[in-house]
Formats: structure tokens, sequence, C-alpha cells
């Protein structure tokens, strides 16, 4: 799935009364379409290719800086100064995910009031912050650039869970480097993924490997074998670490390289919590509504393979299913909102875990439709429809 370098940071531990003051972003009714831009990663054509790397052009820049008034009678030398914000230092406590939920990948680099945004609009709790990959060494930052204890972020995650939401962060996506890829030893690559999970509290991670990182058996190995050890370690402190893997498929189920990251997983014990299927960015003309039924299909056999043991229910409860809404990457296929109503009775149905799709901040008309834009979906719809109609956990 995408990943983009902008700016944007990330979470602190919120007491909310401390958090920063909250300003909603302006929603215009449409946007203008707009094209790839060519810094951005190229989705490969005719091959599964996640969602990584479409938000380099998406939201606005945000500003933390809060305005004040000035005081009748007062210049500004006796003006009162605001009181210092805090020192960032770990998000608030979680609150946990339900047996089925959905939680649609949000771009780290935009407003942090998208999170409360959606949740008033369209009833989402539970999203997935996008993505922590290397800042140029064994270090995680948001998109490679944004540090990890924003005080915005980590106030809006705060208000999220004060409210029975919760986040799971995503590490990796279709640009920058996987941890995996950057750290050199299984000890450091554990202490990189711990600083993530600790600075917000998380008991849900996600990795979005695709690409190179998914033919690299030495950072495959590595990354297992860390998580592995992490989740057995939080286990005997009484912690809850679920992982989910985020792959590429084919309308048919897995591709081959997927299915060996998993191979790997099981070798090292490590605990799947889900394993999401990247429905998109296919290549030939497909109707994208059936292909994610298909290929979520075609994975259950697959895992079922995997895990002989569990039963066709079980195995239902591991699945995850992520579309890109709209106009993807490869232009020819279109996931409408008629294919989310289809999809989500499908994974009702099934008793499929997650739903989820790029991007929330995609999630609204362009002006243009037809077109692919990393800030609209392109597809004919009302602000906040997939958000709705893909929601597992509306009341």
């Amino acid at each position: 799935m995408p990943s983009l370098l902008h700016l944007s940071a990330l979470l602190m531990p919120l007491s909310l009364t401390a958090a920063l003051p909250f300003t909603g972003p302006v929603h215009p009714p449409a946007v203008a379409a707009v094209t790839r831009s060519a810094a951005r990663p190229v989705s490969r054509p005719g091959a599964p290719v996640p969602l990584a790397g479409r938000a380099a052009l998406a939201a606005p820049a945000r500003s933390s800086r809060v305005h004040s008034m000035p005081l009748p009678g007062l210049g500004p030398a006796l003006m009162p100064k605001p009181a210092p914000a805090p020192p960032p230092a770990a998000a608030a406590p979680h609150s946990g995910f339900p047996a089925h939920f959905t939680a649609p990948y949000v771009e780290t680099w935009g407003s942090p009031s998208a999170l409360a945004r959606a949740r008033e609009a369209a009833g989402l709790r539970y999203f997935t912050l996008a993505f922590v990959i290397s800042d140029g060494g064994c270090t995680g930052a948001f998109d490679g650039t944004i540090a990890l204890r924003d005080p915005e972020w980590l106030a809006a995650v705060g208000e999220l869970r004060a409210a029975g939401g919760d986040v799971a962060v995503s590490f990796g996506g279709s640009a920058g480097r996987e941890l995996a890829l950057a750290c050199g030893t299984v000890e450091s690559l554990k202490a990189a993924y711990r600083q993530v999970v600790e600075t917000f509290g998380l008991t849900r991670i996600d990795f979005d490997i695709e690409g190179a990182a998914l033919d690299d058996e030495h950072s495959v190995d590595r990354r297992n074998q860390a998580l592995a050890e992490l989740q057995r370690e939080y286990a005997a402190a009484g912690h809850e670490l679920a992982v989910q893997y985020t792959l590429p498929v084919n309308p048919w189920g897995l591709s081959a390289n997927a299915l060996a990251v998993l191979t790997n997983a099981r070798q090292h014990r490590l605990d799947v919590d889900v394993v999401n299927l990247m429905t998109m960015d296919y290549g030939p003309d497909l109707d994208m509504g059936d292909a994610a039924i298909s290929a979520a299909n075609g994975a259950h056999g697959q895992l079922g393979r995997l895990w002989p043991d569990r039963t066709s229910d079980q195995l239902w409860a591991m699945e995850g299913n992520t579309v890109m809404i709209g106009v993807n990457d490869a232009v020819n296929e279109v996931f409408t909102t008629a294919d989310a109503a289809d999809l989500a009775a499908f994974a009702k149905a099934k008793g499929i875990r997650l739903l989820a799709f790029w991007s929330l901040g995609r999630d609204r008309p362009c002006t243009l439709e037809g077109t692919f834009s990393d800030v609209c979906s392109g597809t004919a719809q009302s602000r906040d429809d997939f958000s709705r109609t893909l929601n597992l956990n509306r009341p």
C-alpha cells in the first residue's frame, strides 16, 4: 500500500486536557483530480501492487500554530503567553479492536483531525496509520520523515481512544524502506518495532509488504523472527500484540512470494492474526468487486493449507480485504460504491475480520471522474460514501 514522503508527525501520551486545540479541516464538496507525481513510485502494470506510495500529493500541509487574538488595551509585550505544550511521551492507553472491524488507511502526512472528522461523519472508530518506514537508519518515522511523537497525532489518537476507537500502525508500503531492510540484526529490528509499539501503546501492527521487500528472503526472515520474539515477550508481560500481514493478491488468491512470507512466519511460530489481501491494481479490465471476492475465496483455500488445523470459520476470521477505492493506479480498474456494498455484504456473510481501503483522504468525489488522483476517488460518490458502506462497525 502507499507510503509517501511528506511532512506531518505522530503521537504523544494523552491527557486529553493537555491536547492541542482541535480545529476541523475545510472540506470542499469536490476536488480537482491530480495527476500522479513523477517522484512517486509507479505501479507495476499487470501485477498486483499494494497501496503504498499513493499519497505523495495528498493532503495539504497542516500547521501546528495556534492563533490568539490580542486582548483589548494590552500591547504585545503585555499579552499573556500561551502555556507550553507538555513534552511528547507516549500515546494514551489503547481501547482495543472488536471481532470484526473496518480500519481504513490514513495518510499521516495529512491533518490528524481526519480521525475525528471521519468518526463524526461516517461512524468510523478504527484506523490504520500509514506508513512507518526507515528514516535513513534503523529507526522508524512516518513516511520516513515524520517523527513518531507528534503532539497533534498523539492528541488525535487519545481523543479517538477516549471515544471507544483505536488505531493500528502500518509498516512498509510501496515506497521507502521497511525497517527489516534497514536494520541488520534481529535485536536492532525488534528494538525499532518496540519503539513504535510503545510510543503509541499499540495492540495491533500491520505490515504492508510488497515489491522488492516481498522477495528479500533475509529481511522476510529477520522480520518474522523479530516479531515472533517481540510477540512472545509482550505476551509474557500480559500485553497483547496482534500482527497482521497486508499482501498482494491476484484475483485467484495470494501470490507465491506472499505465501512464502506466511510460511516463514509459521516456521518462526509468529501468530499471524490477519492476512489482509490488497485487492487492487491487477492490470487487466476486471469487475473490481467480483475480483475482491474471488481473491478472498482463493485465499481462503490457501490459508487452509497453511493452517490445516483451523476450521473454515476460523480461516475466514483470519482474512482482511483492502481495496483501492475509485480509480486504481491502473485507471481501467475502478472500485465503485456498488462494489463496496457487495464486498461489505460478502464480508459480513463470511465473518471476515477486517475491511480497509486506500485511503481515507480519497473518500470524496473528484471534479473530473475517471482520472486517478491522490486526493479523491475519481468515481461517482458523495463525501464519505465508501467509509459508510464498508464500515462493519456501524450501529
